[in-house]
């Protein structure tokens, strides 16, 4: 496995932290509704650029998290867990 491979399964876990801040249940993940979904998010952050923002968001303080953040290219399927009740803590969009 070269480095930027393991870097890539490193830094992947970020995306389950993000979604236990934003109050998304990772444990949906196994349910087919929402599997593919948990794959694909997984997938994006182990390919992101974006490592040292998403570390610095991360080290914030709770009160900080508003929502997913903007440079996140998971944000909008974030946004999308975050509001489907089913599992999110959002159950209307905020604007």
């Amino acid at each position: 496995m070269s480095s930027s491979s393991r870097s890539g399964y490193a830094t992947a876990a970020n995306v389950d932290t993000m979604m236990e801040r934003l109050g998304i249940d990772s444990g949906c993940r196994v349910a087919p509704r929402f599997g593919l979904a948990f794959c694909c998010a997984l997938r994006t952050c182990r390919a992101c650029t974006a490592r040292a923002a998403c570390a610095e968001w991360l080290a914030k303080g709770p009160e900080a998290r508003f929502g997913p953040p903007k440079f996140c290219p998971n944000n909008d399927l974030l946004w999308e867990l975050l509001c489907d009740p089913a599992i999110g803590r959002c159950t209307h969009p905020v604007l």
